[in-house]
């Protein structure tokens, strides 16, 4: 694998593998996209083509080189081609602020190939002028810019190559120009100043990739704990699950195993769990789902060590969304696991 961006204006190095998974999302998601509202075979209905990349758009048969495919019960973004990218429909055009983070699930269809993450920064807002991110099948990080001329910069290295076929997760954590990269459970690069603002992001890639579940957050970043004493509340979207499952994500089990802590250091709390759906699919399937994720979440607290009697989990399904079921975002806003103090 590997990422780049160019201009960094730090070093960065490899992280250990064992280093703790401290990824953490916004508060507020500004756009998701898991393709389940495309049909198969079809362009994605929430991108574009970028615009300096019209020409690389479709085949010699007039086809475009990127279709929704289906990925065993759900479905997946194939992009076929190198050079050309993809942008999310998201308005305004300038939507990346001082913080942000991006999570993508990327699988490799070809045994050389290169997911690639492009940003454009404000300091030229010329679309054709590109800091780019590379993560390639061998494990190597990359930095880039696009520009007419091009350079490549080796920057780090993940623990290991990833085969062909298989799923993996990453996350990039910016804040006010430093960086953090993530890929499963491992932090595999660090930048105190990337050197460079940027507006908006496009995805493409080098060789077949293919992708799903594609999100932008902002917003607060700190897992504040403490609001569960001062408002008896707390609303995360950090713990995430695969499509109607209850297996949490990498970066909700170092959501858990921070919760874990703040609880070890206040005995005194009882927690009600409550999981929340959005209103996709049949009612009582997302009640019962709702009800599996809150069961796990207490399954992976009580594996923390936190004793279970002080915890309380609940499904409540569809029948409580804070935001209208209206947009893809709306929904990644309902889809939510609320802690409540007893």
């Amino acid at each position: 694998m590997l990422l780049l961006l160019t201009a960094f204006g730090g070093i960065c190095h490899a992280q250990p593998a064992n280093v703790t998974y401290e990824f953490t999302p916004g508060d507020v998601v500004i756009f998701e996209d898991n393709f389940s509202q495309d049909s198969i075979g079809a362009f994605p209905s929430r991108w574009h083509v970028s615009p300096c990349n019209q020409y690389y758009a479709l085949d010699t048969s007039n086809r475009y080189l990127w279709k929704v495919e289906q990925d065993s019960n759900e479905h997946a973004l194939l992009i076929r081609t190198n050079g050309s990218y993809l942008d999310p429909n998201v308005g305004p055009k300038y939507y990346l602020h001082d913080s942000f983070a991006i999570e993508v699930d990327f699988r490799f269809d070809s045994a050389n190939g290169g997911v690639e993450l492009v940003f454009y920064p404000y300091e030229n807002p010329n679309p054709c002028l590109k800091e780019r991110i590379q993560i390639w099948s061998t494990g190597q990080l990359r930095k880039d810019i696009i520009s007419g001329s091009h350079f490549d910069k080796f920057i780090g290295k993940n623990p290991a190559a990833f085969a062909k076929g298989t799923w993996h997760h990453f996350a990039l954590a910016y804040r006010k120009r430093a960086v953090d990269f993530y890929i499963d459970q491992h932090l595999v690069a660090s930048l105190p100043d990337c050197g460079f603002s940027p507006y908006g992001v496009s995805i493409g890639s080098h060789n077949p990739v293919t992708y799903k579940r594609f999100r932008i957050t902002t917003g607060n970043y700190n897992y504040d704990f403490d609001k569960i004493l001062s408002e008896n509340k707390l609303v995360t979207h950090a713990i995430t699950f695969d499509v109607n499952k209850s297996v949490i994500g990498t970066e909700g089990i170092a959501f858990v195993r921070q919760l874990a802590q703040f609880l070890k250091t206040n005995p005194q709390i009882r927690l009600e769990i409550d999981g929340h759906t959005d209103s996709d699919g049949d009612a009582d399937a997302n009640m019962k789902l709702s009800q599996e994720r809150a069961d796990e979440v207490k399954k992976q607290l009580e594996y923390a060590g936190i004793d279970g009697t002080r915890l309380i989990p609940k499904g409540f399904g569809l029948t409580k969304p804070i935001k209208p079921n209206t947009t893809p975002e709306g929904k990644a806003e309902n889809r939510r696991v609320e802690f409540l103090l007893q």
